[in-house]
């Protein structure tokens, strides 16, 4: 019977049959393909594989991150004077900090005069309210 329908069915028919289930296999083939080649599943094979190689790299990179971020391994002439030129251009932290000092002492700056003037504000007023001697 399935003989009589292919027989019934012309060659055009029959190939564009046959193209349709050459693309559901493809479609099926290249989602494996791209799920086991996805940068997920490569990188959880590697670090089965080679994990002691994965803690290694792990722990060079986190001590360059930290050497870089802390300036170690220069000279420590002027470490703890924080407003020498040496200690203010030391690594990562260094860089930042000066801009950030600077908007710091502004901000802070900003807040004291403010605190002090409410502080004198109020003690004039509370003074102002207060009898006299008697």
């Amino acid at each position: 019977m399935a003989g009589k329908q292919q027989e019934r069915l012309s060659a055009k028919q029959i190939a564009l049959r046959d193209l349709e289930l050459a693309r559901m296999a493809l479609a099926r083939n290249s989602a494996l393909v791209a799920e086991e080649y996805s940068p997920r599943a490569l990188v959880a094979r590697s670090m089965e594989r080679h994990r002691v190689a994965w803690i290694a790299g792990a722990a060079c990179a986190g001590l360059l991150a930290f050497r870089l971020l802390t300036g170690g391994g220069r000279g420590d002439d002027n470490a703890r004077d924080f407003g020498a030129a040496p200690a203010k251009h030391r690594g990562l932290l260094g860089l930042l900090a000066v801009p950030l000092m600077t908007f710091g002492k502004k901000a802070l700056m900003n807040y004291g005069s403010q605190f002090l003037q409410n502080w004198l504000h109020t003690s004039k007023s509370t003074q102002d309210n207060s009898p006299g001697p008697v």
